[in-house]
Parts: structure tokens; sequence; C-alpha cells
């Protein structure tokens, strides 16, 4: 049995006993994390360079011609569009631009974009959608691999740094401890595991937050048995975290009071306290189902 006051008695005081080094460490955990979360759309924004391309079924561009001067930009496309294969020429569509503000600019282009014809103004948008997922999709398993094989690993080093500081002060060097000890095996498991959490959450929300504690040992176990199976990972954090949801769940909640500081403070008080406080707590939790009365 344990208790959420031990727990964070004991964090708090290895996590002091190790100052600076618990704060950079947490410091780090916090950024990756945050950083991996999420992306931001460079594709968001993009520069008007080739505003006379024509989105038509057959369309064929003869010439661009671009020029610039001391006011601004002046482009024109010009092309021919076949209606079938027997037709030589037909009418085409011009789409020239002078502008000397941006503002001017973006109505010259609504403008023309009004007077498209249906036809031309459907395939645009489906063009743009295409661009839009590939470029999406591209950038998606750009940040999903870079988690996967950086990140991952990198945080499974900074919570076996915060498992060692619970007996004596640990050094930087853990944090890059799984590149050197059977990293693919801590790849393919931590993967697994954000997948399986990410797929129960497809279930509503309840079953992912269940099994996201399920599995909440995870990183600690392969921090300390590297070489431990994917299977047997899965199997001892479900094992460890049998009856101990809830209660792991009230001490998350317990800090709820030290997080609304931090906002007062603007993140500082997070930085220099909070966060290392939290992850050394973690890790005494991790030690305390792992080895028990060991552990004392």
């Amino acid at each position: 049995m344990w208790t959420r006051k031990e727990l964070k008695e004991k964090g708090k005081l290895c996590f002091k006993r190790n100052y600076w080094k618990c704060v950079l460490v947490a410091l780090i955990i916090s950024f990756i994390a945050g950083g991996s979360g999420g992306f931001s759309g460079g594709t968001g924004s993009s520069s008007f360079t080739s505003l006379g391309n024509r989105f038509s079924k057959n369309s064929k561009v003869e010439s661009i011609e671009g020029d610039k001067d001391e006011t601004g930009l002046i482009g024109e496309v010009e092309g021919e569009t076949a209606s079938d294969k027997g037709s030589d020429e037909s009418e085409g569509i011009e789409f020239s631009v002078d502008a000397d503000s941006p503002e001017e600019l973006a109505d010259q282009i609504n403008e023309k974009l009004d007077n498209m014809e249906p036809s031309d103004k459907t395939a645009m948008i489906v063009s743009m959608v295409v661009v839009f997922i590939v470029v999406f999709l591209v950038v998606f398993v750009f940040v999903f691999a870079f988690s996967a094989f950086i990140i991952n690993p990198i945080m499974v080093g900074c919570d076996r740094f915060f498992f060692k500081n619970l007996d004596e002060p640990a050094n930087f060097s853990n944090i890059v401890h799984a590149f050197d000890h059977n990293y693919m095996n801590t790849v393919k498991t931590m993967f697994c595991k954000d997948i399986f959490t990410v797929l129960w959450s497809m279930l509503f929300i309840i079953p992912g937050i269940i099994k996201s504690y399920e599995y909440r040992m995870i990183p600690y176990i392969l921090a300390d048995n590297p070489d431990m199976d994917r299977k047997a990972v899965f199997a001892l954090s479900k094992e460890l975290m049998t009856g101990n949801k809830w209660k792991a769940f009230v001490l998350d909640l317990s800090f709820i009071g030290w997080e609304l500081l931090s906002i007062l403070t603007c993140g500082i008080l997070s930085v220099f306290y909070v966060n290392p406080y939290i992850f050394s707590t973690n890790a005494a939790l991790y030690e305390k189902l792992r080895y028990g009365n060991a552990a004392q």
C-alpha cells in the first residue's frame, strides 16, 4: 500500500537534493512533450508567385511571363484549353494582376475568382484540397517519426533520470540511456503504447484515459529494464496499475493547486519547482509499485 503523502514527501526530498539537474531535466521533458504534441502549419501561408495557374481538364499552359516594377507585381499567364482532342483552339483563361498593396491584390484575386467558370472553380478547389492533404500527411509522418525515434527515447531517459535520482544524485547521462541500450525495443514499445492509447481514445474519451493510466508505468519499466520484451512490458505495467489507477488519478489531482499557482507566476514556479516535484513523485510511485517495501 502507498499514500500520496509518502510519495510526495520522497519526491520533494529527492529532487531538492539534486535541484538544478532536476530542474533542467524537467524543463527538457516539458519542452519536448509540448513540442511533440503538435506542429505549426507552415503550409498555412503561401506566396502568390504563380497566380495564373489554371485548374481545368486537359488544360495546357503555353507561356508564363512576369515582371516587377517599382510599385508592385505585374504578372500575366496566358493559356489555351482544348475541349477535346479534335479541336485546335478554344478561348483561354487570362489571369493577370496589377496591385500596389496586399489588400488590392486580394481584391483582384477575389474578383478573378468570381469571374471564373464553375468547372474551373471546382477543379481549383479539388486541387487545393489534394495538395493540402498531401502536405498534411507528409508533415504528420515526419512529426510522428521524429516523436517515435527521438522524442520517446529521450522521455524514457528522463524518466530513468528521476528514477535513479531517488537513491542518489543522478547524472545527465541517463537522458540518452535508451539510445545505447536496446534502442529499437524502446522505440517499438513506446510506439505501440502511443498507438494503442490513440485507438482506445477513439472509442470515447473515458477508455483512452483508463488505458493511459494502465500504460503509465511503461516508460519507467523500459528505463529500468530496456531489454524486457514489449508484451512483458505491457503486462507488467497492467499488473502494477491494477487497483492503482484511481489512486494515481487522485495523486495527479493533488497537484492542481500547484498548477494554479504556476499560472499566476506565468509558469516560473512550474519550471523551478512544480514540474520537477511532479516528475520525481511519479518516479517514486513506480519505485513503490515495482519494489514495494524494498524502496523504503
